[in-house]
């Protein structure tokens, strides 16, 4: 019996010689095979996948760890790390999650900067390798839950709001859209016609009680201005103790006047009654009767609740007088299709341009977002924040959202 030691000693002093003792073992019949394959050499598995990852705040799910392993061996997922009491890795499925869901005005991680560092390990049971990752939480803003009630002047901010709300990463915003076309849109018929479906639809959502913000378009036809707004605030208070009121001023209608004869253009209009410009006259009308006359009686009314006002009709006014001062970049008619005019109708009904810059006075006015940074797609090369930001910048501070 040979002594395989023996050869180990020789392979390593004499090559040849251990090639030439093989042999003739195996021509003797000794039970030797004359090939022998090395093992294949074991190596760690290899991790596979990006090292940054964001996610939103208040979720848990990251990503899922991918590695492979040459030999095909079962790899074992596991994790380490100045933050990895935090997050949780699945063993087997390399799932990596939050234990909790993480919150961005609390970060718990070590820098408390809401950068949560961690070192993945892949192990095959032999040998491992490590990856280092970094995942971000984002801050997802607290949207509201609004109702909003108005006629066709009023419609395209409230759905417009939706769509900026959402951009701007305030995630929890909805909305319920109740319109009624001109006059029958305003506060007090809603409320007057208290058998339409309208009304039973808004009583029905302010009976669930989850109303954060309660908006009405500007405009009254009764002797007592504040009738329409004092009652649906009144029955909003019911079940919504702390909802904020909100009345979007809407602009005056018939630019060129109405057809039937009823109303003249605005420049007229606004000289029958004593002013200089259309813009003047809106002018007082915010502050003689929207302001002094509805506001300010109703927060005598309401002591406790929130009211505020949206200088929406500026973004029409505005507007129009840019095109006519040839200030716009973009190419627009006064009046014509809704996608490159200031008016669709001889009513005065809003172009997309009035449409966007009004949505962003909305933004501002109800979320506080800031508009000079807001990088919201209008559409338009004429910059449609600014003109917002200026709008809201003249708007009496006394009627802002406190």
């Amino acid at each position: 019996m040979f002594n395989i030691k023996l050869i180990k000693i020789h392979m390593r002093q004499n090559y040849g010689y251990l090639i030439i003792l093989v042999i003739a073992l195996g021509g003797c019949g000794a039970g030797g095979s004359n090939s022998d394959t090395p093992e294949q050499a074991n190596t760690a598995p290899q991790l596979i996948g990006l090292i940054d990852f964001s996610i939103d705040e208040n979720t848990t799910e990251i990503t899922t760890i991918q590695a492979t392993d040459a030999e095909g061996d079962n790899i074992i997922y596991s994790i380490e790390g100045s933050d990895s009491g935090l997050i949780t890795i699945g063993s087997i499925s390399g799932e990596l999650s939050f234990i909790s869901p993480p919150d961005y005005e609390n970060p718990q991680d070590s820098n408390q900067d809401n950068f949560y560092e961690v070192t993945i390990i892949a192990s095959d049971d032999s040998l491992s390798s490590s990856l280092g990752i970094i995942v971000t939480v984002n801050d997802v803003l607290e949207g509201s839950n609004m109702l909003l009630i108005g006629n066709s002047f009023f419609r395209p901010y409230a759905e417009k709001l939706d769509e900026m709300a959402i951009d701007a990463n305030f995630l929890d915003h909805k909305s319920t859209i109740v319109i009624r076309g001109g006059e029958n849109g305003r506060a007090i018929n809603f409320w007057n016609d208290s058998t339409s479906e309208e009304h039973v639809l808004i009583k029905s959502k302010l009976d669930q009680g989850d109303v954060d913000f309660f908006g009405m378009t500007s405009g009254s036809d009764s002797e007592n201005r504040t009738e329409g707004f004092k009652a649906w605030i009144e029955y909003a208070l019911q079940n919504n103790p702390n909802v904020t009121i909100f009345i979007s001023l809407a602009p005056f209608d018939f630019p060129n006047g109405d057809p039937n004869g009823t109303r003249p253009n605005w420049d007229t209009f606004a000289a029958e009654n004593g002013f200089s410009s259309i813009q003047e006259m809106f002018n007082a009308y915010i502050n003689d009767i929207v302001h002094n006359e509805i506001v300010d009686q109703l927060r005598i009314d309401f002591p406790s609740t929130k009211i505020f006002t949206i200088p929406t009709g500026w973004a029409t006014f505005n507007l129009y007088q840019m095109k006519i001062n040839d200030l716009l970049l973009d190419q627009i008619d006064m009046f014509g299709p809704r996608e490159t005019s200031i008016f669709t109708d001889q009513k005065g009904h809003q172009g997309d341009i009035v449409r966007e810059t009004g949505g962003l006075v909305w933004l501002n006015s109800i979320y506080d977002v800031h508009l000079r940074t807001n990088d919201y797609d209008t559409g338009f090369q004429t910059d449609l924040h600014t003109i917002a930001e200026n709008i809201m910048d003249l708007h009496d501070p006394n009627y802002k959202q406190q």
